[in-house]
């Protein structure tokens, strides 16, 4: 067993029910509660090849099915060690397992499981930043999660007015208002994050970037009518979690030895507290989610949905399906400012609204639309033009969108999901240069797209014709012929259209079309069969292309 992913043994010992408070959603319990009080000091990934987890370990079963003996033995062992419990990959809703079960009572080891919305990286580096936190005595009177406490604990320790704020800036907590506020404060409060111009000079000046570097309480000195202040990063296990700021208040000093030394612990303390919170937001919005990612497969609730987003359940929805750049898979950080912008741009416009990943970019689940049919159908025909727009001036990319069906209630949006996703796939398959249709509006693309799936799926042809002896074609690298016959077959006949659309002189196409392409595939121009067969590869080669992004 690997000791790769372990934390260092803190000072002080803590339980197994204090690690998991902290991590909250991104660990379920499973059996054997009473062991949450046993000591834990280490995490551990399991490896065969290692030395076996001990006494006070939580051990990590990467690549362990729960349902299977394996699990059963594997917590035996785990419990003759004395290990504190087992961490399993999730199981399904209601799935149950007397067998392990069994072991986890007999063994007094805890069986735990991964929740099915994050990851190992993800869920390890939460626990091991859990294990790296200490309690500190001067703050161990603030419940854990009483993030406002924490902050008016702070401003009594220093002396001073505090705000704590996550790696993004946004407020997450501050002390009570004095009457020595300034302005910096009031629109930080106002606007759950500092104003603009005071983020745009702090990244200027490099301060976000000593901010992230620094383990000391950094000093900025007052400006204006701004007073001076000193700011702390809080971290837990080397990830940065969020900071705390104090400013001056009246003509009390600040930047003092004492109150820099209370700063750092409260920055030791504040790293359970912002640890727990990251883990109970980011635990809630996964689980509303997923809700909505599992109504929109036409599995969910509607009255369920409807609960948690305050979407109304029996006036109009639509949803949206928005694609940028070709439409292919995106990493994690491009999809995630694709979430973040399609989200702004919908609250902005007063849209009420849920914005969700998908495959190919992100849904928008639209409610409360008007009571009207027609006028319903232009509010989200405005909303996709605006947002096709908008998403593509800020993240430099084109961007489209597939608009969904208007349905009469929210337990129609799966209908509508469809509807879009279909309208998105005409617009990424299509030639047109449409930014947002509906699906009737691209429906020759869409059924192409169809038939292009279909022929994919009936397998290699038997045989070898022009397109495939074009593609294989020592000459291909010298000129574009695969791309020459594909404008001709748009343009048929029409030989000047297709040099123009190549952007190549007539005479150069005329050249290349009658003597290289036809020479090189044998292609009959004027067989009315060729040309369709040609057609239909060519089809599955954009196909091809569009699923690789």
């Amino acid at each position: 067993m690997s000791e790769g992913e372990q934390a260092d043994r803190p000072g002080s010992r803590q339980t197994l029910l204090s690690l998991l408070t902290r991590a909250g959603d991104f660990v379920v319990p499973g059996f054997a509660a009473g062991a949450v009080d046993r000591p834990v000091s280490r995490l551990v990934v399991l490896d065969e090849l290692e030395p076996p987890a001990s006494q006070g370990d939580l051990l990590v079963a990467v690549g362990v099915d729960p349902h299977t003996e394996e699990a059963v033995a594997l917590v035996r062992r785990a419990g003759e060690a004395g290990v504190a419990g087992v961490l399993f990959r999730p199981v399904e809703t209601g799935s149950g397992n007397e067998a392990l079960a069994g072991a986890a009572a007999e063994a007094g080891t805890a069986v735990l499981y991964r929740s099915r919305w994050t990851d190992w990286p993800t869920v390890i580096g939460i626990l091991h930043a859990g294990l790296s936190v200490e309690p500190e005595p001067r703050i161990a009177g603030v419940p854990l999660g009483d993030l406002p406490g924490l902050a008016k604990t702070i401003a009594l320790q220093v002396g001073g007015s505090v705000t704590i704020e996550d790696m993004a800036f946004n407020v997450l907590a501050y002390s009570p208002v004095g009457q020595d506020v300034d302005w910096v404060r009031i629109w930080t409060i106002l606007g759950q994050k500092p104003p603009a111009s005071r983020r745009d000079d702090m990244r200027n000046a490099g301060f976000d970037r000593d901010l992230l570097r620094s383990d000391k309480v950094l000093y900025r000195k007052a400006q204006g009518e701004a007073p001076e202040r000193l700011i702390v990063l809080v971290r837990a296990g080397g990830i940065p979690l969020g900071s705390i700021w104090v400013a001056a208040e009246g003509n009390r000093p600040l930047d003092t030895p004492a109150n820099r030394e209370a700063l750092r612990a409260a920055a030791r303390a504040a790293a359970a507290h912002l640890l727990h919170d990251r883990a109970r937001r980011e635990g809630q919005d996964q689980l509303l989610l997923e809700a909505v990612r599992v109504l929109l497969d036409g599995q969910g609730s509607a009255e369920l949905l409807a609960a948690r987003t305050g979407l109304p359940m029996a006036q109009r929805c639509a949803v949206l399906s928005v694609g940028a750049g070709s439409g292919g898979p995106q990493d994690v950080q491009a999809r995630g400012r694709l979430v973040e912008a399609a989200f702004r741009h919908c609250a902005g416009r007063g849209e009420v609204s849920v914005v969700v990943p998908s495959g190919r970019g992100v849904l928008v689940l639209l409610g409360g639309l008007a009571k009207d049919p027609a006028q319903a159908r232009e509010q989200v025909r405005l909303l996709a033009k605006s947002l096709a727009g908008e998403l593509a001036r800020q993240l430099e990319l084109r961007v489209r969108v597939g608009i969904g069906e208007v349905q009469e209630r929210l337990d129609g949006a799966p209908d509508s999901r469809r509807t879009a996703d279909l309208a998105l796939g005409g617009l990424l398959f299509g030639r047109k240069p449409q930014d947002f249709a509906r699906v009737e509006e691209v429906a020759d693309a869409v059924a192409l797209l169809h038939f292009a799936d279909a022929l994919r799926a009936a397998g290699q042809l038997p045989v070898e014709t022009p397109v495939t002896r074009l593609l294989t074609s020592t000459r291909k690298g010298d000129v574009p012929l695969v791309e020459t016959l594909d404008a001709f077959l748009d343009q048929p006949g029409e030989k000047a259209k297709a040099a123009k659309a190549l952007g190549v002189p007539g005479a150069t196409f005329a050249y290349r079309l009658d003597h290289t392409v036809v020479r090189e595939s044998g292609i009959d121009l004027d067989d009315a069969d060729a040309r369709l067969l040609a057609r239909l590869q060519l089809l599955l080669l954009r196909r091809a292309a569009a699923d690789e992004g």
